[in-house]
């Protein structure tokens, strides 16, 4: 990929472009900085409504209906994304149809109509989403357990609210803060793939837009856990979910990429250690896997896996075991280079697609202040060395701040606290 190339407007507004060779296609991505963690206790949910709000109608494409009949019409892959720490909407189309992207997904930024018929239809829709989430152990248990890791944080609430939350939000709620979060110096516009000076013309008119209210934040969050905790939904289900969880870095921490790498070698992959110790040599579980999850500030070190309820302590212990062992012994060299291609594998592949190179780009800008292209990202992963691997589960694992989360048939925390005790 190459770098991506700023363009800063009047109103304070940055425009990223990365021209592509090898594509026909070209990708608009706008970024509000905005998400659930800004949110205040009576507008839980509210980025996520006013994400699905904007779909439906702005002044120029007065209804959902407008919207989707225009990008349909050319083939275009377009969808909205909220996450704690920002909210994304994206328009993927053959290249000679960006100016109609870019014309709709403006308007849909800059002049929604926000009905209030339309919301109160919204909102039951988006009840049923919530339902599905919290009715699906596997998509469920990870917001289990950043609820622990997060306690008493906006991070530790569903990005998409609760039942009762999202029924309680008003038209004026989502316009004030519509008004007030989705600002030109809040925002960030990028397009990737085949690009030219017209589509560049146009996004200035297009996004010349002047500062509205004032915005609002969120307060960093401090890890105060000092012994580990365990939260479990009762829940009638033949396969437990666990996920067992420590707080992490933040994006611009300097052992991130580290920390990243750890996650890899531990379970990020069918070769990785968690897998083949529970899987493979062991036989307890389908799906096992370690990841990490960033935000501004902090983040999540976390292992999650589905199995059998009577096998649960065995697979609790093995996976201590394994947390306990890459702290106390360093990583080979084999092992570290294995993981280190598999992460750059997996990037190269990805950035043939526009739009994954628009999200790339954008999350650096509004996270890590930087703009990096691929080939000095993964010169970076193959500078690694073990003992950073080391550093970083030494900093992270930590069972005085485990937070074990289950969703099965339990009545106690109990037994499964003393599994996870110092």
């Amino acid at each position: 990929m190459p770098k991506p190339v700023i363009k800063r407007l009047h109103n304070g507004l940055p425009i990223l472009s990365v021209p592509m060779k090898g594509t026909e296609s070209a990708t608009i991505l706008v970024v509000a900085k905005v998400g659930s963690r800004y949110e205040t206790k009576a507008e839980q949910g509210i980025s996520h409504v006013l994400e699905h709000m904007l779909f439906k109608g702005s002044k120029k494409w007065p209804t959902a209906r407008d919207i989707s009949q225009a990008l349909d019409g050319v083939g275009a892959d377009y969808n909205a994304f909220t996450s704690k720490d920002e909210t994304g909407y994206y328009v993927r189309v053959a290249h000679q149809h960006l100016p109609l992207a870019i014309d709709i997904i403006s308007d849909m930024i800059w002049q929604p109509v926000l009905a209030a018929d339309e919301l109160q239809r919204e909102k039951k829709v988006i009840c049923e989403e919530i339902k599905m989430y919290e009715d699906n152990p596997l998509m469920h248990i990870g917001d289990l357990l950043e609820g622990a890791v997060f306690q008493d944080s906006s991070l530790g609430v569903n990005i998409a609210g609760s039942l009762k939350s999202v029924t309680k939000l008003s038209r004026s709620q989502v316009f004030k803060y519509h008004q007030r979060y989705y600002t030109p110096r809040n925002l960030l516009v990028m397009v990737a793939g085949k690009i030219n000076t017209q589509a560049e013309r146009l996004l200035r008119r297009q996004f010349n837009e002047t500062s509205r209210g004032k915005m609002g934040g969120f307060q960093i969050f401090k890890p105060k856990q000092t012994k580990p905790r365990v939260v479990i939904q009762r829940k009638a289900t033949q396969q437990v979910q666990l996920a067992l969880g420590f707080p992490a870095y933040g994006y611009r921490h300097k052992n991130k990429l580290a920390l990243d790498l750890l996650a890899t070698v531990l379970g990020g992959n069918m070769s990785s250690r968690l897998f083949m110790r529970l899987r493979e040599r062991e036989g307890l579980c389908y799906s096992i896997n370690a990841a990490t999850e960033n935000y501004e500030g902090t983040g999540v070190l976390a292992v999650q896996a589905g199995l059998d309820t009577a096998r649960l302590p065995q697979a609790i212990k093995l996976i201590r075991q394994e947390l306990i062992k890459v702290i106390t012994e360093p990583i080979g060299l084999e092992e570290l280079n294995k993981a280190k291609e598999f992460i750059k594998g997996k990037i190269t592949l990805a950035m043939e697609n526009s739009s994954t190179q628009a999200q790339w780009a954008a999350k650096q800008y509004i996270f890590e202040n930087k703009l990096e292209d691929t080939k000095q990202f993964l010169v970076r992963i193959s500078q690694l060395q073990a003992r950073e691997l080391s550093l970083a589960a030494k900093e992270v694992i930590n069972f005085k701040q485990a937070n074990l989360a289950l969703i099965g048939p339990f009545n106690s925390a109990k037994p499964w606290l003393k599994l996870i005790k110092p």
